[in-house]
């Protein structure tokens, strides 16, 4: 009996020798890391054609960045892309800015940044009278004006006192803003322009409609535009920047009326200036 309780003894010894040695092993082995490689470092570069030079607003940008895995289009008129290569068409002239934004796979990034000047090559700016570039003389009137009055600071005839470091800004817009000109004398228009305020960006007109008419009661939509023309950005080259807009007509309306059904969202409405231009000469 004292022999087998020995025995098993020595057994149970020796099995706790041998796990107190395991651990103490497990314990003293040096665990070695592997170091993360670290990718090759993003590079963003691209170059860009007009395929059809009589499509000037079209653009075919061509990418020729490296060690990326992933890549961001800005076009500057609120528009990306994660193409490769992509087409894009402008739908105003104008300047913008365009950035290609590249990422690896560890969070690198680069970019680079083009300042792209949309021009329309079927106007000939250096023959363009006055009159094509500013306001018809008239009566200008609107339906809903600034709190202090049309000839306050910010009233409706900074709209039209050709100086884009001033504006028109309108609190508690509801969709329902109209800009009037009645001329002295009918005139047939086939432009006008925009431009924009000196700050917040959801106070630019994002959807109006250029109307025409020949007694100030009945009136015609001559040209329709659904999509800000500026960049969506609060300071830079989309603020105080006039965009110019052609349209078809070859009628003498007296009255020309400028009707602002959205902009960006806000409950306040800015433009800077408005100008209804006779067709180039």
């Amino acid at each position: 009996m004292k022999s087998n309780m020995k025995r098993l003894l020595g057994i149970g010894s020796l099995l706790l020798l041998i796990v107190v040695l395991t651990v103490k092993c497990k314990k003293g082995e040096t665990v070695e890391i592997v170091p993360e490689v670290e990718e090759p470092k993003p590079t963003a570069g691209f170059t860009f054609v007009k395929p059809d030079t009589l499509k000037f607003l079209e653009y075919q940008f061509t990418g020729n960045s490296t060690n990326y895995k992933s890549l961001l289009w800005q076009f500057g008129d609120d528009s990306t892309s994660v193409e490769v290569n992509p087409k894009h068409t402008y739908r105003f002239p104008g300047k913008y800015k365009v950035t290609l934004t590249t990422r690896n796979g560890q969070g690198y990034t680069a970019a680079k940044e083009v300042m792209l000047s949309v021009v329309d090559p079927t106007i000939n700016y250096s023959i363009c009278g006055e009159n094509y570039m500013k306001t018809i003389g008239g009566i200008f009137s609107v339906n809903l004006e600034a709190g202090a009055g049309a000839d306050s600071a910010e009233g409706s005839k900074k709209l039209v006192d050709q100086d884009v470091n001033t504006k028109f800004l309108q609190a508690g817009f509801d969709g329902t803003q109209k800009c009037t000109f009645e001329l002295k004398t009918p005139q047939v228009v086939g432009a006008y322009t925009l431009t924009s305020g000196n700050d917040a960006a959801d106070r630019d007109p994002r959807f109006w409609i250029l109307q025409g008419s020949l007694d100030g009661i009945q009136y015609t939509d001559l040209h329709t535009v659904t999509v800000c023309p500026w960049a969506n950005e609060n300071s830079g080259i989309s603020r105080k920047q006039t965009k110019l807009f052609h349209f078809d007509n070859y009628i003498a309306y007296k009255f020309y009326r400028l009707y602002i059904k959205s902009n960006r969202g806000s409950r306040v409405f800015q433009l800077a200036e408005w100008t209804i231009n006779k067709k180039q000469p």
